[in-house]
């Protein structure tokens, strides 16, 4: 990355389908404990996909009671993940102004939950529908963090970043730019989605990239198995606290792990189908943006969605980058566990999650197995 000092990373928080607070999440990853199951939102019956990684007990909590009426689920998930990171990170609530603290939050989607419930209210009286003002506010892509900010007084950049499954870990790389360039001390930096709502769920379904596993639905997510058969939606947030090293150090702060690179680019030949030509590309940048070489990676974290077009040309891509030792390196895929979080699934590891997963695996000298795998999914090329 480009001028400035180092940027440490000091906090760390997450919400998801295997735990809602950090201890939880790495205790039951580890363990292989799958948070995908039968979907109880709503009835699933005409479905071919009937499960998803859905997040439990956190309407339970008292400062999720407080914020979950007036916000959608994406936003409260949100800030409950940044609270957690930020708490850890020392950062208390305040009401002070924080003119170089900022936050830069990624969502897929944003507050569908918002807007499933305004539409069947219109729909089903479109001549007095009563549709809350709120709803305007609650299902803009930029309400999580706009919620973070006011919620801890931050007056730094608030930016949000919606590019798909990356949004979260772009936000986290635009976060460390912002960090470098001195535009700021301390940013807030991850994602949040709540993508399961019907209409949304049945648009997916048409896609056809969902998966059409009927066993144990613990199972039906599989990346990189030669038996995959699709995604499996999830929601859920992830967020880390970034600060440069020498504000992070001049607070007496413990330091988790630095981000010493990010790049990103565009597929522009297809707006879902990925493109192993800028995959490698984009690969090979971060590592020359991190001043390293593929012999200094230990451990990737792949994207890894279980459908045929991602999983393919994602393993060719590290086969072209990394040469022969791709094989020597532990690759693993969240998705196999928490399911598909869209903006989040970079942080998580789940955009924020990537983020999360890498700090822990630092910290710990572990890695988290990757469930479902049963053999190659192709030869390699």
């Amino acid at each position: 990355m480009s001028a400035g000092g180092r940027v440490a990373i000091t906090g760390l928080g997450v919400v998801s389908p295997v735990g809602n607070d950090i201890h939880s999440f790495w205790k039951n990853s580890v363990a292989g404990v799958s948070g995908i199951r039968s979907i109880e939102r709503f009835d699933s019956a005409n479905f071919g996909c009937k499960v998803a990684g859905q997040v439990e007990g956190l309407s339970e909590s008292p400062f999720y009671k407080k914020k979950y009426i007036r916000i959608d689920p994406c936003s409260a998930m949100g800030l409950v993940a940044a609270s957690q990171a930020l708490a850890q990170a020392g950062i208390e609530m305040g009401s002070e102004k924080r003119a170089r603290y900022g936050v830069y939050s990624g969502t897929g989607i944003g507050g569908v939950t918002t807007h499933e419930t305004a539409c069947l209210k219109y729909a089903a009286k479109p001549d007095d529908p009563r549709i809350s003002p709120l709803a305007i506010v609650r299902v803009m892509n930029n309400a999580g963090a706009s919620e973070i900010a006011m919620h801890f007084g931050f007056a730094g950049e608030s930016l949000t970043v919606s590019t798909a499954c990356a949004a979260g870990l772009q936000a986290l790389g635009e976060a460390c730019r912002a960090i470098r360039d001195d535009r700021a001390d301390l940013i807030v930096a991850g994602g949040s989605d709540a993508p399961l709502s019907r209409p949304l769920y049945s648009a997916w379904q048409s896609m056809r990239v969902m998966s059409s596993w009927e066993g144990d639905p613990a199972a039906a997510s599989r990346p990189f198995s030669g038996d995959r058969s699709g995604l499996v939606l999830a929601e859920g947030a992830a967020y880390v606290i970034l600060e440069s090293e020498a504000h992070a150090r001049g607070r007496g702060a413990e330091i988790l792990g630095f981000v010493d690179g990010y790049t990103s680019n565009t597929c522009h030949g297809h707006i879902t189908r990925p493109s192993m030509e800028h995959e490698v590309d984009v690969m090979g940048n971060a590592l020359k943006s991190a001043g390293i070489t593929p012999d200094d990676v230990d451990y990737i974290h792949a994207h890894g969605t279980g459908t045929e077009a991602n999983d393919v040309i994602e393993t060719d891509a590290i086969k072209a980058v990394f040469g022969e030792r791709a094989a020597d390196v532990p690759i693993t895929s969240g998705k196999s566990m928490l399911g598909h979080t869209l903006g989040a699934s970079g942080a998580s590891g789940a955009s924020g999650a990537s983020g999360v997963f890498g700090c822990l695996r630092a910290d710990l000298g572990t890695v988290e197995p990757q469930q479902g795998y049963r053999h190659p999914h192709h030869q390699p090329g």
